[in-house]
Parts: C-alpha cells; structure tokens; sequence
C-alpha cells in the first residue's frame, strides 16, 4: 500500500576520496488501494486564550473612542473589526459545520490560559451542539500563556484515541513553560502525531514553534493581521477560517500515517541528516531506533533527503546502505511494510563521471538550505546587518533560480529593512522562516543552476 523508491544525486563517485557527501532521495507514494482508504480523523484544537487574544487583527469600520483593559493591558474598542478570538471561534465553527467531516470522525478542544481546561473532550463530529457550545466557552477565559499545559491536555486525550490523529495548536504569544512545550514536543513525536501550529502575529515564537513542527513532522501556519499588509507566504487574519479548513483537508488526505524509517550502514558511512522537503519541509529527529517520518497525503506523496558523509573506498560497485520502511494504512486497519532498499553507487577514478549530479535531486538540497541560510541571516541580523544581507542575498539567488516567487518577495522585503534600518522586522522575520518551511515550490529545468554552482553552494 506504500511505493517507495530511492534516488542518488550522483551514481558515480570518486575513489580513494574520503569526505564525499551522498544526497539521496527517498520518495513515498501511497498506492491506489491506500488513496482509497480515508481514516476517520481525531483532532484536538489546542487554543489560546490569553488576554492578547482580544487584540483586533481586522480593519475596522469605525471608533468608538473607548477602551477596555484585560490583563492589565488596555485596548481600544472599535467598529466593524474582529479580534484574533473572534476569527478562531468563526474558523472552528465552519470546521464542526463543515462537510469534511465524516460521521466516525472525532474532534476535542482544549483551552489554555494561566491554566489548561478540557473543554470538550473527543466528541463523534455529528455532535454539533456540543461541539459549538464547547467553542462558545472560549471567551470566557482569560490570562498568561502556558501553552505547554494546554499541549500537555491535548497529548493525553490523542494518546486514547485510533485513526488518524492531529493536534492543531492556536497561539498568539511567547510560552511561559517553553521547557514543558519542548517535553511534549517530544511526547507528540513518540505517538507519532503531527502538530499544526498557528501563529498569530509578529509575538509568536518562531523558534518554539518551528521546533515542535520539526520534532512532530506536522506544518506551521502563518497568521498576520490584515492591518499589517501580510504579503505570501503569510496567511491574512480573514484567511484563518480557509486555512483551518484546508488544514483538515490534509489531515483527511493523509491516508498513510506512521511511517518509519530504518537506516542500516556498511561500515564508516554515516548518515548525517534527513530532511523532508515535500509537501513541507521539517528535520527528521535524530532518534535511537527507527526514525519517524510522519504521515503522507494521497496523491503527491512526500519526499524525503537523506545526507551521507561517505569513507575512501577503492574503485567498485558497491552497497553503501540498506533501508527499510513501515507504516499503517488506518482507513483499512493495516500496517505494512517496504521490501529493503539497497543505497548502491560506483565509485570511479574518471572525474568526469564523478562530476556527473541529477540537477533534480539538487534542486531539492538547495531548497534545503534556503532554510538554514535565512535561519543563519537571522542571526546575524542582530550583531552583523551587512553579512546578513548578503547571506539572504544567496538564499534570494536560489529562490529566483527554483522559480519560489512567494519567498523571493519576503526575501526582498527582508534585505530592503536590512539596507534602510538595519534590522528586520518581527513579522517579516517570521513570515521568512515560515515560509521557508512551507514554500516548496519545484523547479523546472531551465531554472536550474550549473553542476559546478551545485558543488559550490552544497558541497556535493
């Protein structure tokens, strides 16, 4: 019920050479009988209801010239606009009325503030009254951000559940209780459930966030009020119910979940990293034992690059490493696994073999490392506005040269704060690295670089 098939960048490689990277592609696509087999889902919404919440993220129509104060922080009523609560109680309100949902389906909600509340438990989807009237509680909340007790709540009525499970998490802020987010972060990844986080805003932990779609193999959403002129990758405040909507939408079309991966090395060949780079890109977690690579959508598949740090080895063919796949197909309650695949390659003393790369595997290594150059200007940005502008500028030249228009812009939008203020602004430093994640666009031919840029930029 699971093709799987793997691709090197190069199929010859230099004898005697030691240090050689090997990037492979390891690309996995349900089969018809899977596509078929839809899972009945269980979701938990993780939602935030800090005072913050209340904050209008919408055009206003008109003013009021009043003001309220929650949490000690005062904010100005106005008409016609909608705060960040309000959009998320209309998204999960479309979501329970939606069509999406089967019968067998399963939903829960869970609040945190100061503390978590359970306010729904996992409720059969055809229970609309209970459902909405559990999302009408939202406003009756209020506090800090302990958003690692409310993932806590959320992990522990997922973990009694089957099918095909999904936490979607909602905030606005940075978490008081990041060391117990990180802790179940890792809980999450040990169930293999993914985590769709929601940021809302410019506050939001970039870092927190990307974090626990990385442990968990889930995706980041990007919220930006529409009085902020978000431009693509963000999503727009207004767009939040759409984007919730389609979120379901994949977790329905995940019809294989649970995938593992197993990795048997020959002897000084080391596996360095894997990153899935399609649909969205996340860093597999190193882990003792098999390596969890998350659930796959019908249709397109994922697509996954293992990196490999390789010994000297004299002229031959030979076998470099084995791999080894499982997974469940929960719609037809099975679980399966993928015959062995063998890694072989031939290393050679003809450099003009050697040099020989597949310009389609490595339009995914650069896409790869679009993510670790704006991480890196990031940083620099702090210390270093000039280094961090020519670092985005080499991201840049790889997004225009993958034909990724939405990055290119942000990009653009990036270097132009560096140049006029030294610095880059919150929101545009997290729709970067978001999209970075979520903009994975493939490029045609013509767009590609030269084999020799490639080895340049990538070091293959």
């Amino acid at each position: 019920m699971l093709d799987a098939k793997v691709q090197p960048h190069r199929e010859f490689l230099l004898a005697q050479t030691a240090g050689q990277k090997l990037f492979l592609t390891l690309t996995v696509t349900p089969t018809a009988q899977a596509r078929q087999a839809r899972p009945d889902l269980s979701v938990v919404f993780v939602v935030d209801t800090s005072g913050s919440m209340r904050e209008v993220v919408t055009e206003p129509t008109g003013t009021t010239g009043k003001t309220t104060t929650v949490d000690g922080k005062k904010y100005e009523i106005v008409k016609g606009a909608r705060n960040k609560l309000e959009l998320l109680t209309e998204a999960l309100t479309g979501i329970i009325n939606s069509d999406l949902l089967h019968p067998a389906d399963r939903i829960a909600l869970v609040k945190f503030d100061d503390m978590a509340d359970v306010l729904v438990p996992f409720t059969p989807a055809t229970d609309r009254t209970r459902l909405l009237a559990g999302v009408e509680r939202l406003d009756w909340y209020s506090g800090g951000t302990n958003m690692g007790l409310g993932m806590q709540a959320g992990a522990k009525l997922l973990g009694q559940e089957t099918g095909s499970r999904r936490m979607v998490l909602l905030t606005d802020g940075q978490a008081f209780d990041a060391p117990v987010v990180e802790e179940q972060a890792g809980v999450l990844a040990g169930l293999q459930i993914p985590v769709t986080t929601v940021g809302v805003g410019d506050e939001v932990n970039t870092d927190l966030l990307t974090m626990i779609t990385d442990r968990t193999q889930g995706q980041p959403i990007d919220v930006v009020p529409d009085t902020d002129n978000p431009q693509p990758p963000a999503v727009r405040a207004t767009e939040l119910p759409q984007a919730l909507l389609g979120d379901l939408k994949q977790a329905a079309n995940e019809v294989v979940t649970n995938v593992a991966l197993s990795v048997r090395t020959v002897k000084d060949v080391v596996l360095e990293r894997v990153t899935r780079v399609q649909p969205t890109q996340t860093e597999v977690a190193r882990v003792d034992g098999p390596l969890q690579l998350g659930n796959v959508e019908a249709g397109i598949g994922a697509t996954y690059v293992l990196e490999f740090t390789l010994p000297a080895r004299p002229a031959a063919r030979m076998r470099l490493a084995q791999l080894g796949l499982t997974y469940q197909v929960p719609g037809a309650n099975y679980r399966g696994e993928v015959p062995p695949l063998d890694v072989v390659v031939e290393f050679t003393g003809d450099e003009s073999m050697a040099a020989r790369v597949d310009p389609g595997i490595m339009q995914w290594v650069q896409q790869r490392n679009i993510e670790g150059l704006v991480a890196q200007a990031t940083r620099e940005a702090r210390n270093d506005p000039a280094q961090a502008a020519k670092t985005l500028e080499l991201a840049r030249s790889m997004t225009q040269r993958l034909g990724n228009g939405a990055m290119t812009q942000v990009l653009d939008k990036a270097i132009g704060e560096l140049g006029s203020s030294k610095t880059i602004a919150l929101g545009t430093a997290k729709t970067m690295r978001l999209g970075a994640k979520t903009q994975t666009l493939k490029a045609s031919d013509g767009t590609l670089p030269s084999d020799e840029d490639i080895r340049r930029m990538t070091g293959a």
